[in-house]
């Protein structure tokens, strides 16, 4: 009987791997017929979103029966489908994708924040505590000092004597913490994961997702100031500050209104869910230009934020809790799919193959550090022996957030910025890879894999 349920196993993913390699054909062919002046391009978006679905679905139940994140396989159905492998989804269509992978990213952290509750969160408060100061203290240093020590090698010129090496390494350490709280939850779903390990992670990684961006802003302010040799601009951290306790403002108030909605109307839940997602990514690009425009002023309220802010108030002060997780859950995997295949189409393989290298030196000692960070502040805040062994293999994945600081240093340092932004996008891009296994492996060796809903 195993004999036969491991061959039916192993047919079933041959089974699929074929059907993926016939999408694959008959998108080629479709990319061969001169349309001409019947081009629709409406039609052909959908097609390419269509197309990738489902590619990225296979692939994903193919890594999944090889015991592997399904989250890998719709990045490498991304990867594969995109301009840099076989080109079925070329560069304009997958910019044309941009929209909807906002959508699904500020869907994702309502759901990240619907999962937060706060006594989880009291409970595990000394190992979050622990394992984040562990992180900070630890892993931003480490990479600060390599960055010195292979500045010989780094592939980006960088004309900084004395302190002005130790600023770029020090915002390429921060950049080395930032977590992907989207792989965290994908993962979690996937593997149906509960548990101590699992809250405490996961608790460790939205609260990162909101330090990180303050300590970058903070270190690249100091380090503005060292290089230039002015004072430090307090205006611009009292400005990063004040944008995100408005996000969080702005995300209780959405929240509120969310929790309204579900007491008396109800109907139609995902399908508001997902226009939440969109509203919320819209209105902060809007309000952005809006402001540029009349003030000539940057404000840019953090739509992550605002969702996950959104989420965590109708988990933890409303009765409409489990409504809001029941309605998350009715869209969760095709948004899943979407966003996490986009992101493999996004991926910038050039950048990675030129830097490759010293990029894996990076992401190897990124990964020793954020293991010794785990040991150390788990045992430092008397935690467990699965977070002392496993905690820090959670923290691999980068995604969003890490290209985002990454494009915001090139922003704020336009002589050697960009060049430090290439070197860390293919760092990410290795990371983005990896982690995800990374991440599975610990659920699995905390023995948390398959103890959720």
């Amino acid at each position: 009987m195993a004999e036969t349920a491991a061959a039916r196993g192993w047919s079933g993913l041959w089974l699929r791997l074929a059907f993926a390699a016939g999408l694959a054909g008959i998108m080629a062919l479709l990319d061969r017929i001169p349309l001409g002046e019947g081009r629709f391009e409406p039609a052909l978006l959908s097609a390419n979103y269509g197309f990738l679905l489902l590619e990225a679905y296979l692939l994903g139940e193919v890594f999944a029966r090889l015991r592997l994140p399904r989250i890998s396989g719709y990045i490498v159905a991304g990867v594969v489908s995109g301009p840099h492998v076989l080109g079925l989804i070329d560069s304009s269509w997958a910019h044309r994708m941009k929209a909807i992978d906002d959508l699904a990213l500020t869907f994702i952290a309502l759901t990240a924040g619907g999962e937060l509750r706060l006594s989880t969160l009291r409970a595990r408060f000394r190992g979050i505590a622990g394992i984040a100061a562990g992180m900070m203290l630890l892993v931003v240093p480490g990479l600060a000092g390599l960055t010195f020590l292979a500045r010989p090698w780094l592939p980006f010129q960088l004309d900084l004597a004395g302190p002005g090496i130790w600023v770029v390494g020090a915002l390429i350490g921060v950049v080395g913490i930032a977590r992907s709280p989207t792989s965290a939850i994908a993962i979690i779903r996937d593997c149906r994961a509960a548990g101590p390990f699992t809250d405490t992670v996961f608790g460790v990684t939205v609260l990162m997702d909101s330090l990180v961006i303050l300590l970058f802003a903070l270190v690249a302010s100091v380090g503005g100031s060292v290089l230039t040799g002015a004072g430090m601009d307090a205006a611009f951290l009292a400005a990063v500050a004040g944008q995100l306790v408005a996000s969080v403002a702005v995300g209780f108030i959405l929240g509120g209104a969310l929790a309204l909605y579900i007491r008396r109307l109800r109907g139609y839940l995902p399908v508001v869910l997902m226009m939440t997602g969109l509203l919320v990514s819209e209105f902060s690009r809007w309000l952005a230009q809006w402001f540029e425009a009349e003030y000539g002023t940057a404000v840019h309220l953090e739509p992550l934020l605002i969702a996950t802010a959104a989420g965590f108030t109708v988990q933890n002060f409303t009765r409409e809790g489990e409504a809001l997780a029941e309605g998350l859950r009715a869209v969760a995997l095709p948004i899943f799919i979407v966003f996490f295949s986009t992101a493999g189409v996004h991926l910038n393989l050039p950048v990675l193959g030129s830097v490759w290298h010293l990029a894996l030196v990076f992401v190897a000692a990124r990964m020793a550090l954020l293991m010794v960070a785990g040991w150390i502040g788990s045992s430092m805040a008397g935690q467990g022996r699965a977070l002392r062994r496993y905690s820090g293999m959670a923290f691999f994945t980068q995604a969003g957030v890490s290209l985002g600081l990454a494009s915001e240093l090139a922003r704020r340092f336009p002589g050697w910025g960009p060049g430090v932004a290439v070197f860390l996008v293919a760092c990410i891009t290795l990371n983005e890879l990896v982690g995800p296994i990374g991440f599975k492996a610990a659920l699995d060796r905390a023995g948390e894999s398959g103890k959720g809903s």
